[in-house]
């Protein structure tokens, strides 16, 4: 059995969210491309695109995280 890998559905909180989830803002994908730090705990997002993003460390996401180690289709 090969191992790959593939984007799941994650339930994060602003303090996990990892560089390269993809959220969807508006109907649009969005990979995080770096994460910092910000008063009160909050995190400023920025994607691929440019755009920015501030959260609080509360605010609860869905966001497709890419894993590996995921089982091929069986033979």
């Amino acid at each position: 059995m090969a191992r790959n890998e593939q984007q799941v559905a994650v339930m994060v909180d602003g303090g996990s969210l990892r560089r390269g989830d993809v959220i969807h803002i508006g109907g649009q994908p969005m990979a995080v491309f770096d994460l910092h730090h910000v008063a009160g705990g909050a995190k400023r997002i920025a994607f691929r695109s440019g755009d920015v993003l501030t959260i609080t460390p509360r605010a609860a996401l869905v966001v497709l995280r890419t894993v590996a180690g995921w089982e091929g289709p069986q033979c």
